[in-house]
């Protein structure tokens, strides 16, 4: 059977006092054995004295018992009522000091993941973005004299915009042009022409201008115009920008 620790100390106690009083009871009774030897007379006063004596301390021991045993178990719940703090503090403390390096983790993951992402963008800023487009031979309307090809001018023929898309934040620091013949090999890096300059019956307008593409985005474009009547051209720009 279990028991609570107030009843426990109680038995505890009570056992004590028990076990005391029958001592004092057997050295009792061996005294007026010995009187009784020596030929002494037992009064009931005498007699009664050592009952007497056994019950007052049988009391005392019993409050006394009780007592100690309260005081005891009032020591065990201090004890464990402190510990019990103590505990929940450390806790506390244990939980604040993971949330904060929870927090540093992730901030200092977000700082990391932010350079990666800023150091990112800078290399494609100076890779640079680029876009083509193929621009088919000049055709004009009507019909040319027989034996004459029609004829294409610069202001006759269709302007189309190359467009390279760029985040809205960056700044152009160059815009490179390119064009080519459609079925021509010849590598990128010799077909570079500066703008407002004749290509062969093409060129790339001035200035190049912007316009935006959502909220993250703009396109940079550069006007390019064909006027050849029998090749069609690849028009090409390269911008590079700076965040």
């Amino acid at each position: 059977m279990d028991f609570s620790d107030p009843i426990t100390a109680a038995l505890i106690g009570a056992s004590a006092t028990v076990l005391t009083a029958l001592v004092q009871l057997r050295y009792s009774w061996r005294r007026e054995l010995k009187d009784r030897e020596r030929g002494q007379p037992i009064t009931k006063k005498t007699r009664r004295g050592p009952f007497m004596a056994v019950f007052v301390l049988m009391i005392a021991a019993a409050a006394g018992g009780f007592f100690l045993s309260q005081y005891v178990i009032s020591l065990r719940y201090e004890d464990r009522d402190t510990l019990r703090a103590e505990l929940q503090t450390q806790l506390a403390m244990i939980s604040d000091s993971a949330t904060r390096l929870e927090e540093a983790r992730l901030s200092e993951r977000e700082e990391v993941e932010a350079s990666v992402l800023r150091v990112e963008a800078m290399r494609r800023g100076e890779e640079g973005a680029a876009a083509s487009v193929v621009v088919g031979p000049c055709k004009l309307d009507g019909v040319a004299a027989p034996g004459q090809k029609s004829a294409c001018g610069e202001q006759s023929a269709a302007r189309v915009a190359v467009c390279a898309r760029v985040p809205a934040a960056a700044t152009v620091k160059e815009v490179q042009l390119y064009t080519r013949f459609e079925d021509s090999q010849q590598p990128w890096a010799d077909s570079r022409v500066p703008a407002g300059q004749d290509a062969g019956q093409a060129k790339f307008v001035e200035k190049h201008f912007e316009r935006p593409d959502g909220e993250a985005a703009k396109q940079v474009c550069q006007g390019f115009v064909n006027w050849s009547s029998e090749k069609a051209r690849l028009a090409r720009i390269l911008v590079r920008y700076s965040l």
